[in-house]
């Protein structure tokens, strides 16, 4: 039902048929459609030959924050030539480092380690041992 009128002096009527949704002028929002891939800054990237790596990390974060990201690495104080390199430790070293977190403080909660073993496997898909959960724990304390 629509109101009609102000104040107090509302009156209800009945909602027109196949009058419903937004206005006309607001559907074509293809503004809001635009991507990352849009933008003409990361094809530059690619006209300058930059390694495809760093043009997906670009089209992935965005190409400000790709360029605070690169300033950032190129201005790092190892850097001595006009080509540096970095060591990028490898994801899989912050997976397991998260995963451990659970472990403990599966423990610290009154978990068993077979119950944490169970859950690990559940929850993360991975398999370890018990043993491997006790040096866990123990290197933690």
């Amino acid at each position: 039902m629509i109101k009609v009128g102000v104040g107090g002096r509302h009156k209800e009527t009945k909602t027109p048929v196949g009058v419903a949704g937004y206005l006309d002028n607001c559907t074509n929002s293809g503004y809001l459609k635009k991507s990352f891939f849009d933008d003409p800054r990361i094809s530059e990237l690619r006209e300058m030959g930059l390694s495809r790596h760093w043009v997906d990390i670009a089209e992935s974060i965005g190409f400000d924050s790709f360029i605070v990201v690169w300033q950032k690495l190129s201005d790092h104080d190892d850097t001595r030539s006009s080509k540096c390199s970095i060591y990028v430790p490898r994801f899989a070293g912050w997976i397991k480092y998260q995963r451990n977190r659970v472990i403990i403080s599966l423990r610290s909660s009154g978990f068993s380690y077979s119950d944490i073993q169970d859950q690990i496997k559940v929850d993360l898909g991975e398999r370890v041992s018990v043993s491997h959960i006790k040096r866990i724990v123990a290197l933690k304390k």
